[in-house]
């Protein structure tokens, strides 16, 4: 497995005119979502990509803090145009995470999962994350910024933030011989595909992402509220609008990702 993120060979791999706003690549960087809203705020216009080796302050998920040692992983954020309105992209972070679920298979993964509403696991441990932030809000339109982190050989020594235990592609049983740049390539081609795809159906999409999404129907999760109440229940379904349905004594209830973290998958 390869460690140097080479922008040539990536270049090569991808569709060529993928990223007309450019592909940008950084040593060491805070944070590629940050860079890109910068970049959107100053006129450039998506698609475009950036990418990084490093992030001295790279973000997840309701702030959290991501991991982004060096030579280590995947860090990338898309920068990309949707002709629809802010609130049809509710299950943009669902479908990116169908992305990197496609660009695992291709290498010979077959055993990642997606973890309502923005993480791909393998068993019970994290290999990925996204994070949708939105630029240019208009009545039907806006840009979005995807960023997605891909463990692919994460520092022994690394010790995770929070209860969700990582893996990554080094470490997965069905890892074949890979390298960082023709993952890189694949990711990048499966979420502009999903991105090009989500354009055309908006909501809809989720009969596309079924199979994915059923992944989790059944399941006993524990899910933890802002206002710190804890609730266990039985995983229902994903609504139209990326809710997540959940069976809690007796009664469904519908659960909004801005409101709640889904810390704990049980069975």
């Amino acid at each position: 497995m390869t460690s140097e993120i080479n922008k040539e060979i990536v270049l090569q791999l991808i569709e060529e005119g993928l990223f007309p706003g450019g592909v940008h690549l950084f040593d060491s960087i805070d944070s590629t979502n940050d860079w890109s809203l910068a970049e959107l705020r100053q006129g450039r216009e998506p698609a475009f990509v950036c990418i990084a080796d490093h992030q001295s302050k790279g973000r997840g998920r309701r702030g959290r803090h991501w991991l982004s040692p060096p030579s280590a992983n995947i860090y990338c954020s898309i920068a990309w145009h949707f002709e629809l309105a802010v609130d049809k992209l509710c299950v943009l972070s669902l479908v990116q995470g169908v992305a990197v679920i496609k660009a695992l298979e291709k290498i010979g993964i077959n055993n990642a999962w997606l973890k309502w509403p923005n993480d791909v696991l393998i068993e019970n441990e994290k290999i990925a994350g996204i994070l949708i932030e939105t630029s240019s809000v208009r009545a039907d339109s806006c840009n979005v910024v995807i960023g997605i982190g891909l463990n692919f050989r994460m520092p022994d020594n690394i010790v995770p933030e929070s209860d969700m235990r990582w893996t990554d592609v080094a470490h997965s049983k069905c890892a074949v011989s890979a390298d960082r740049n023709r993952l890189l390539a694949i990711l990048l081609d499966e979420s502009v595909s999903m991105c090009r795809l989500y354009q055309q159906k908006a909501s809809a999409i989720l009969s596309d992402i079924k199979a994915e999404l059923d992944v989790l129907n059944g399941r006993e999760v524990g899910v933890h509220l802002d206002n710190g109440d804890q609730l266990t229940g039985i995983v229902l379904g994903v609504n139209e609008r990326g809710e997540l349905r959940v069976l809690v004594n007796g009664n469904e209830r519908v659960f909004n990702s801005a409101d709640v973290s889904l810390r704990q998958v049980l069975c």
